[in-house]
């Protein structure tokens, strides 16, 4: 398994340039505003965003900078989910540092998260009004605060099936990732055909992506995935670890888990009775199984095109999306 840091080695100097970008674009004059909005951009994370958009308009064909300033647009608008997310879900840690929220309050966690997409649609305004990229991002913006409209409204819904469960996914994660293959692609000198094999790619990783998150909010510590463990669970949000548990456990066990799921019930309790069903019915080992047969789906989605260090790096990464090792 090749690590993150080897898979991303050829576009480094690409990566450097979308920094650059996003800090350019996001400096305020007003000091305060500054430090509250560069510390959600430089807040770490991979840029699975901006690297998709790049590695797959390198993969078209394309050679030109404009790659930079989709990929930091769709980051920046990744940044932005995901302050209202923390909001939503209070939570205090993201990317192994407090929250926006947790370090300033709500009101301007909710304002910054706002200013991002702002500038998102300053840095827009550079482009052509035909642009492609316009309508795609304009989607896909609509379709993530659907997905979050939808998962806030199921919390609590123990029944949520998982075909709901995947619908919301596509939303809320698959979609941003999708588009960011899409914009990339379109950048190249490929066909409809070619373009929409990449977004497919895009809509795989997507998929087996938020698995993994799911699956690694209940089996990771809150250290190593840089955000509060179980934090779903105490939301009351059903992802697809606890559908499938609630698919195979007995009868009895059900009642319980359904139970033990309720906000009311003591935490402890809760992780304990879910942790023992996990280790009895091999919920990760399925989880882990299911996120790959996705990631495989996203290699085989790829174009037929002539082999090249970028193709094989896109390869790579969907393996890695499911393994996490580093």
């Amino acid at each position: 398994m090749s690590r993150f840091e080897d898979i991303v080695s050829i576009i480094k100097d690409d990566l450097i340039a979308v920094e650059s970008i996003l800090t350019e674009n996001t400096t305020s004059e007003y000091s305060f505003v500054d430090m509250a909005v560069q510390h959600v951009v430089e807040g770490g994370g991979k840029r699975l965003r901006p690297i998709l958009v790049v590695l797959t308009a390198k993969a078209s064909g394309y050679t030109g900078k404009d790659a930079h300033l989709l990929a930091a647009v769709v980051e920046l608008i990744h940044v932005a989910s995901l302050v209202h997310d923390d909001v939503l879900d209070e939570a205090t840690i993201r990317r192994g540092r407090e929250t926006l929220q947790t370090k300033w309050g709500n009101k301007v966690a909710v304002l910054v998260g706002d200013y991002l997409h702002a500038r998102v649609l300053s840095m827009l305004v550079s482009r052509h009004a035909d642009d492609p990229a316009m309508d795609i991002l304009a989607d896909t913006t609509q379709a993530m605060c659907e997905g979050e409209v939808i998962h806030a409204y199921k919390s609590g819904d123990f029944d949520i099936s998982e075909e709901e469960y995947l619908k919301i996914i596509s939303f809320k994660t698959g979609k941003l990732i999708a588009a960011s293959c899409t914009l990339g692609a379109q950048l190249g000198s490929l066909n409809s055909e070619g373009v929409e094999a990449f977004t497919s790619y895009g809509k795989y990783i997507g998929a087996a992506f938020q698995m993994v998150d799911d699956l690694l909010d209940f089996v990771e510590d809150t250290e190593k995935i840089g955000k509060n463990a179980f934090g779903d669970l105490r939301e009351g949000k059903l992802t697809f670890p606890i559908i499938y548990t609630r698919k195979v456990c007995n009868e009895d066990e059900k009642k319980i888990l359904e139970r033990v799921l309720d906000p009311e019930t003591d935490e402890l309790e809760t992780i304990e009775f879910v942790n023992s069903l996990f280790k009895k019915y091999n919920v990760e080992d399925h989880c882990l199984k299911i996120a790959q047969s996705y990631a495989d789906d996203a290699k085989a989605s790829l174009p037929s095109l002539t082999n090249s260090k970028e193709l094989t790096a896109l390869l790579q990464l969907a393996d890695y999306v499911v393994s996490r090792d580093s």
